[in-house]
Formats: C-alpha cells, structure tokens, sequence
C-alpha cells in the first residue's frame, strides 16, 4: 500500500488539493519483522496449537500483508483448526493484533475468519478489510475462497453475492467477480441492470487479460496489445497448467526451463511436476515423480515428498489394473507381487507421513487402513482411535475400527462399535450403512453362537432381514439367512 492522499475541495475555493500535501499517511512493509512471527506461527501450527498460530500469523501480516505463502499456511491453520472443532477466536485473544492502521483491521477481520472458517459472513468482511486497506494481492488469493465458501452455505443470497462481486470489482479479481454476478443472477434472472453489469465485468476481464486497458492510453497502445498476443498466449497456458495439443508442449517446454534453471524455487516445482503428472503418461509420472523428489531435496518442502510417494502409488495402481485384466500363466504371481509391494510402500510411507505430522487425522487414517490390511490390527485400531475425532472421517473411522475389534474376536466391543456409527452416520453414506450393517449382523452371529444368546440372534435375523428385503443379492445374504434360521433352531 503507497499513499492514502486523495484530492479534495480547498475550504478557500473550489481548486483542489491533494490531502498528501497536508499529512502524508504512509504504510511500509516490513518483511524482516513479519519473518519472526510467521515463523513462530509455524512453529504453533507443527505443535498443533493452532488457535496460537493464527494470532501469530494474523500478527506477520500486520508488517507483510502481501506475503502469499504466509496467506495460504494461515488458510491450511484455519482448515485444521476447524476440522479439530475449533471456536471462533475470542476478542480477548485477538487484542495482540489489534491496531490502528488499515492493514492492522485487515489482519483482525482475516483472524476472525480464519478461526471460524466456514463463517460465510466474515469472510465477506474480511475481504472488505483488505480492500480497505487497498492489499489487492491478497483479496485476489482469498478471492476464490470466499465466493467458494459462500456458495457452499446452506441458503446463499443474493445479497450475498453481490457483496462478493463488489468487493472482486474493486480488487480487479474478474474470474470472482464475474461468476458471483452470475450466482446473484441465478437468483433473480430479472434483474436487469445486474445482466448489464455482468457483460460490463465480462468486458473489464477480457481487457484485463490482454492488458489493453493498461496500455490503451499510451503512445502505440494498441499496437502493444496486438504485438503481446504471443505473451498472452503464454500465460493462459501456464495457468491452465496445461492445455491442449501444441499449448501444452509449449507449456511444459517453459516449465522445464525455468525449473532447470532455479529448482530450488517451490514454484518451478509445483508448476512443471503438475504438468508432467496431467500428462498421464507412464513415461511423464516416472519424471514427475523425480522433479518432486528433487524438488524436496532443494527446498526441504515436505509437501513435494508426499506428492512423490502419491505418483508412486498411483504407478503402482496402474500396473496392478493392467495385470488384473491379464490372462497369461503368471499373471497372478506377478499380481500377488505388485499387491505385497504396494501395501509395504503405502505403509512405510504413510508412517512417515504420521511422525512427520502426528495431528494430522487424514494421515493416521490412511496408515490405519493400510495396517488393516497387512493384518495389524493393533497398529490400526490405534490410528482410528484417533482419526475417528475428524468429523468427515468419524464414520470411516469407526466402522473399520469395528472390524479391528471382529477381527481381533472382540464382537461385543464391534457391536457396540457399529451401533454407534449407525446412530451418527449421515444420509451421504447409504452405501457404507448397509456394509456397517451387515457387518454388525456377522458380529451378533458370533455373540449368538458363542453365548447361546437368542437376543443377539434376533436382533441379527432383523438385521439380515432388513438387507435381504432391499437387496437379496448383496454379499452372501441367502446364505447369511440360512445360518441364523439354523442357529435359532439350534437353541430352541
């Protein structure tokens, strides 16, 4: 942010003055003391005391609004803070932060929405801040996340998007402000002044673009604008990341460059790795799988690390596709083979990534499931133990812990186990609830059995009743039925 001046009327007359000559209010950033916070807010986020994080990265941005990679580390806080249940930040905790600047509101109003992320309302106000204290760069980052986070409310208003669309207006974020006046017409199709400023922006973000408007008032302007079509060409395709044909190869062919160049720059990286992994080739996954790893080495960015060992696992899925639908002699030798060898490097890996981020809940899951499928259920009982606190992975979670439990011969603690994953599991997951439930049906066959229960085996014979009346297909039902009718007879 430069200068605040602006021209007013002279108390004397009506000449005009421009208020910079009366104060000059100034804002310089000052990166080296922003460094300490972020760094301190890292240091949080690792311990995973986010809620500390976000003050401290909300403090950083007081003295570097504009720095991107502190932006998005705060956004990635905010999603776990929220995901571990978190609350909206208290005005007490939030005073630290507090100033009279602008930027100071800005960092205040981006803190409230960080620590209550899904707050629709104060994201909006968040980018109001920012556009008041004139950070463009950073309201075009968060641009996206806040007209996304709007559309996903349960009842989102016209209102609503019209806010965004002002506020992506003022910070020239055309894409934003475009599709927000497209939700708000959506809402009411007869607002026709709204239609009329749609194809105003749609024109603005065309101009902007090409960079017409910026250069249509200079000398050889135009001439500029044509002359520049080969840039522009250029860009669209490196944000598309890749496009198609001949637009990729170029693509691609400067990515390399650059990353060649300097491969230590996170976003040489990230740009030229993503294109080859697009690509889908065997050959392009090989060498995406290297620039990421090389990428690690050079940045120490663990991120790149993980990205690697997903490409490596998704070699690894395609070979084993190809060897499924493959008739020769060998072909289940070399299947087995592949399967072993996937599970050992899904599971080394996932244990990386578990001592590397031990709060991380979606990690303790995966590592889980693939201990399952090793068969060791002690390892996995433990990481759903814990990613059973995550609320978009309690009922996963749960569910193949009750399987640990069965598996280990503990039927009463799997009963209870899959009980209570019906009692919370929601109307998205009809397909997992008929596997809890057939699940929970073989555990009450086992209590029955073992304990001679007639209780558990009526409550099983409902269950497979149920099933069978929906879908007499499933699995092994016929079957399932027949055992229980036997063993009803059995101990009558």
């Amino acid at each position: 942010m430069a200068l605040f001046g602006k021209k007013k009327k002279s108390s004397e007359g009506d000449d005009e003055v421009n208020e910079d000559q009366i104060e000059a209010t100034s804002y310089t950033p000052q990166p080296e003391k922003a460094t300490k916070w972020f760094a301190h807010a890292r240091t949080m986020a690792d311990s995973a005391n986010f809620e500390t994080a976000l003050v401290y990265y909300a403090s950083g941005l007081r003295f570097d609004p504009q720095n991107q990679e502190a932006i998005n580390a705060m956004l990635q806080v905010g999603i776990k803070h929220s995901g571990e249940g978190g609350k909206r930040i208290s005005s007490k905790a939030a005073k630290s932060v507090e100033g009279p600047e602008p930027v100071d509101k800005m960092a205040v109003a981006i803190l409230y929405w960080m620590s209550d992320l899904q707050n629709s309302t104060l994201a909006i106000k968040a980018l109001e801040a920012i556009c008041a204290a004139e950070q463009h760069s950073t309201g075009r980052i968060l641009a996206a996340h806040v007209l996304s986070l709007v559309r996903r409310g349960k009842k989102p208003t016209k209102q609503q998007f019209i806010a965004v669309k002002d506020l992506c207006k003022e910070l020239h974020a055309w894409d934003e402000a475009l599709a927000a006046g497209h939700d708000a017409m959506h809402l009411d199709p007869s607002d026709g002044s709204l239609d009329h400023e749609i194809k105003d922006i749609t024109a603005q973000r065309a101009m902007a673009a090409g960079g017409y408007e910026e250069d249509a008032g200079t000398e050889g302007g135009f001439r500029k604008f044509i002359k520049d079509a080969d840039k522009q060409r250029e860009i669209e395709e490196e944000e598309s990341l890749a496009g198609a044909g001949g637009g990729s190869e170029r693509a691609i062919a400067r990515a390399k460059e650059r990353f060649l160049e300097a491969p230590d720059i996170a976003e040489n990286v990230n740009r030229y790795g993503t294109m080859l992994r697009r690509e889908g080739t065997t050959e392009s996954l090989v060498e995406a799988e290297k620039v990421f790893m090389k990428g690690f080495k050079s940045t120490n960015e663990y991120r790149f690390r993980m990205t690697a060992g997903d490409i490596r696992m998704q070699r690894f899925r395609t070979r084993i596709q190809s060897l499924e639908s493959d008739d020769s002699s060998d072909a289940a030798d070399r299947l087995a083979t592949l399967q072993n060898q996937l599970l050992e490097f899904e599971e080394s890996e996932y244990r990386e990534r578990a001592e590397r981020y031990p709060t991380d809940r979606a990690i303790r899951f995966h590592l889980g499931e693939v201990a399952f499928r090793r068969g060791d259920t002690d390892t996995a009982m433990g990481c759903f133990q814990k990613s059973k606190d995550e609320p978009r992975l309690r009922a996963a979670s749960g569910h193949l812990l009750g399987r640990c439990f069965a598996a280990e011969g503990w039927h009463g603690e799997a009963v209870a186990e899959f009980e209570d994953v019906l009692a919370k599991i929601d109307a998205t997951e009809a397909d997992r609830e008929l596997e809890v439930r057939y699940d929970l049906m073989c555990s009450l066959i086992e209590l029955a059995t073992s304990e001679q229960s007639q209780d558990h085996a009526k409550a099983a014979l409902e269950i497979c009743s149920g099933i069978a009346r929906k879908d007499i297909s499933y699995r092994d039902i016929r079957d399932r039925r027949r055992q229980i009718d036997d063993l009803v007879r059995s101990m009558n």
